[in-house]
This record gives structure tokens, sequence and C-alpha cells, in this order.
């Protein structure tokens, strides 16, 4: 698993704009995969592609974004949308022995490509 992941909110959904969103936000993109545009060269991946988003917790499908302001070997993705993708599913779960917290904010993953559809399928 060579990439970091880390998890966080988009600006527009703090406190109150997950609720009162309801307006046409030039910043709202919903779940994708933020991605360093190097580890994309790397991995021959393009920008909107869909792939698939391993940790050793398990697995989800993604679209990946080419973000040139993320550092390369990490990747950032949103929990805001766990009906499109549940980006929980990679988390570590491992707690904080101290605050009792779950480590929601950093997991190893691994991109990989999805194969395509057969034709006719």
């Amino acid at each position: 698993f060579p990439l970091r992941l880390t998890t966080g909110r988009a600006l527009d959904s703090y406190n109150t704009g997950v609720q009162s969103g309801g307006y046409a936000s030039p910043i709202r993109y919903g779940d994708a995969l933020d991605v360093n545009p190097a580890d994309a060269a790397e991995l021959g991946i393009t920008d909107g592609e869909r792939v698939l988003v391993s940790s050793p917790r398990g697995s989800v499908e993604m679209d990946v974004r080419i973000q040139p302001d993320i550092p390369a070997g990490l990747t950032f993705t949103t929990f805001h949308f766990p009906e499109l993708v549940d980006a929980n599913v990679l988390t570590n779960d491992e707690w904080d022995p101290r605050s009792g917290t779950a480590e929601f904010k950093a997991a190893a993953i691994r991109i990989s490509k999805l194969e395509p559809e057969p034709a006719g399928a």
C-alpha cells in the first residue's frame, strides 16, 4: 500500500453547509480521490477516471481528480457522500487509547485501474 489517504471535509460542507447547501457551489464536486499529478502519471490514471482504491480494510471504486496542490504520495477524499462512496471502508480501524476516537484521518492505500467491461456486457 504505497500511498497515504487522508479524509476530511470540503470547504462548503463545514457546519451547516451540508444541510443548507442547496445551491450550485463552484467548489462542490462530490466525492473523488484527489491525486498528485506525478502519482497519477506513474499509475497511468487520468482525471475523471474511475479506479479501485484498496486498503488493508476494504476497497471502493472512486473517480480520480488530479490535484496539483496535493503532495506526492498523499491522496485525499471527503466523507460527505457515503451513499456514493463509503470512504470509511478504507480507513484504519485503530482507536486512540486516550481519547477513544477512531482513526479516520489516515490509511495506507493502493490505486488500481479497473478492467474494462467486456463488449456486450
